[in-house]
């Protein structure tokens, strides 16, 4: 498949000054301050995209195969995403390059997204998003079987035939945006302080960033107001059926299936082999 890009210095300067599309960022705060600190991290994620037959047997999507049998691929994103690979995140540059390598294949049928995340950073959302609407451009279901599908998850799930959560227990939603900068203008340890000078024709430049760590947050605030516009507009055109008026739904909260499903955030309740099963009838219908 495609050569994997890994880029941690974008992760870096996203943790640093990025717009987040991410629920729950308090869990990724240790690896973030690890990363930061230059300390291990963790195992990095495992991916590993895998092909079902109709007859059942399934296998490594990426192993060679002469087998012209129908197939659905079906393609992991467990854990927070950015643009690229990095140590701990999915990078949507390369499963995006994949899903449109799948497609293509006349063997396959259609698609699962297998979600399991929190989100991530917002420019990992496009890449998703035009690979997602391509697949469907050639007539073949991708349907998303999601655990958890929060925040810039959901915005490119949306896209998809459909949406199913795996339990009850399983959870849709979180659509808003943060942003995170982190001060390093003084070393606490040295007692360094970084000093950034800017040209007086320069007066915008980074002022967002610059005001937020003065504690004035308005024009970051107007910033993230744009992108969440942009979220909102995508999951009302992708999911006619949402009950935006419905309080929370479309102000960050995260719902259960039990609220999810009715509220128009997902399609219903559906185990993995089951939504496997629904894209093999979707392509015989389509």
């Amino acid at each position: 498949m495609t050569k994997r890009h890994h880029n941690n210095l974008q992760l870096a300067l996203d943790i640093l000054r990025g717009r987040w599309l991410l629920s729950d960022a308090e869990v990724l705060l240790p690896q973030a301050l690890k990363f930061l600190s230059r300390e291990p991290l963790d195992a990095k994620l495992e991916y590993t995209p895998l092909m079902y037959s109709e007859d059942g047997s399934w296998g490594d999507a990426e192993a060679e195969s002469t087998d012209i049998e129908k197939k659905v691929i079906v393609i992991p994103i467990h854990g927070p995403v950015t643009k690229y690979w990095s140590c701990d995140t999915v990078g949507t540059l390369d499963i995006a390059n994949d899903l449109l390598e799948f497609a293509s294949k006349d063997e396959v049928v259609g698609i699962v997204l297998d979600i399991d995340c929190p989100g991530g950073a917002s420019n990992a959302v496009p890449p998703m998003v035009e690979a997602i609407r391509k697949v469907k451009a050639m007539g073949k279901p991708i349907v998303v079987h999601g655990d958890m599908v929060a925040s810039a998850a959901y915005w490119f799930a949306s896209e998809c035939d459909a949406i199913f959560l795996d339990n009850s227990l399983s959870i849709a939603g979180s659509i808003g945006a943060y942003a995170s900068y982190v001060d390093e203008r003084e070393d606490k340890q040295t007692g360094r302080r970084t000093i950034s000078v800017y040209a007086p024709e320069s007066t915008d430049k980074n002022k967002a960033y610059r005001e937020a760590l003065e504690g004035r947050y308005e024009l970051c605030q107007e910033e993230l107001s744009e992108l969440v516009q942009e979220f909102h507009k995508a999951v009302k055109e992708n999911r006619p059926k949402l009950k935006t008026e419905e309080a929370g739904v479309l102000s960050g909260a995260l719902f259960a299936a039990a609220k999810a499903i009715p509220a128009g955030l997902a399609d219903g309740m559906k185990t993995l082999s089951e939504c496997i099963e629904n894209v093999f009838i979707r392509a015989e219908y389509q």
